[in-house]
């Protein structure tokens, strides 16, 4: 029996990525696509919103009446939707795995508690290479916190709505903690202006650059006295995030109730 995925924020450019990579896989199947009450779409075909034809699979703006046997929901949308599909989630049992960038630490709190009735996994970011990043930068950000100064230059398309990204975020994360200072208290977003003071080390520089069609380009620079390190990640294409986020939906269907990480789905 092929695993069935219901896609929230299906007409995003994210979510029509995980629909094409549904749709091109055997073992699963495309249930459900649900949008936001009032989208244009709602009620139509996705096949005919997208151009494929019709698949009887209708635009739909709830989940309340979807059946959820054998299903997992991947959420691309916005905080004010996943925090409502959180609430929904125990009494539906549907596995989650959320994709939405802009999620706060009180939003993430809520999906640990819900967590202790379904399996979910959050996630910036669910390439391989982007993970890989982030356990990098954990790495070198333990050994050289006191030695070199940190930023973070992240670089997305014009579209994009939130900055900094998700994934750069994330980033910010891990090297704040391995200085033992809250993101809050060390990122310092962008600089402008002249000042007396120079450059503490124990911030982090957050740099956020909007432009064109770039799909996601992050890098972390260590900068020393003499030397540099950069440690970089570039995504030519979505279809990397959105094979991804099938790879852990289908991973996430077999788990016990529990909030899950990349480190668990990838063994790191």
């Amino acid at each position: 029996m092929s695993l069935d995925i219901i896609i929230v924020g299906a007409l995003g450019r994210m979510g029509i990525e995980i629909a094409n990579v549904v749709l091109s896989d055997e073992t699963v199947k495309l249930k459900a696509c649900v949008e936001y009450p009032g989208h244009p779409r709602i009620g139509i075909d996705y096949g005919l919103s997208t151009g494929k034809g019709t698949m009887g699979v209708p635009v739909v703006d709830s989940i309340d009446s979807l059946d959820f046997t054998n299903t997992v929901l991947i959420d691309f949308s916005s905080p004010q939707s996943t925090r409502s599909l959180l609430e929904k989630a125990p009494q539906k049992k549907i596995p989650m795995v959320i994709g939405t960038t802009g999620l706060s630490e009180a939003d993430i709190e809520s999906a640990k508690e819900t967590a202790k009735e379904v399996p979910i996994i959050i996630s910036p970011n669910m390439s391989l290479g982007v993970n890989l990043l982030f356990s990098l930068t954990r790495l070198v950000a333990s050994r050289l916190k006191n030695e070199f100064d940190i930023e973070i230059i992240e670089a997305h398309h014009r579209f994009k709505k939130d900055a900094p990204s998700g994934t750069a975020r994330k980033i910010g994360e891990i090297v704040a903690e391995a200085m033992g200072r809250s993101y809050d208290e060390a990122v310092v977003n962008g600089r402008s202006g002249i000042t007396d003071k120079t450059r503490s080390s124990d911030e982090i520089g957050m740099h956020a650059v909007r432009g064109g069609d770039i799909v996601g380009d992050h890098t972390v620079l260590f900068a020393g006295i003499g030397e540099r390190i950069e440690l970089r990640h570039i995504a030519h294409s979505r279809s990397t995030f959105a094979k991804g986020a099938v790879a852990v939906a289908k991973w996430l269907s077999g788990q016990n109730a529990g909030f899950y990480t990349m480190n668990d789905v990838l063994g790191f």
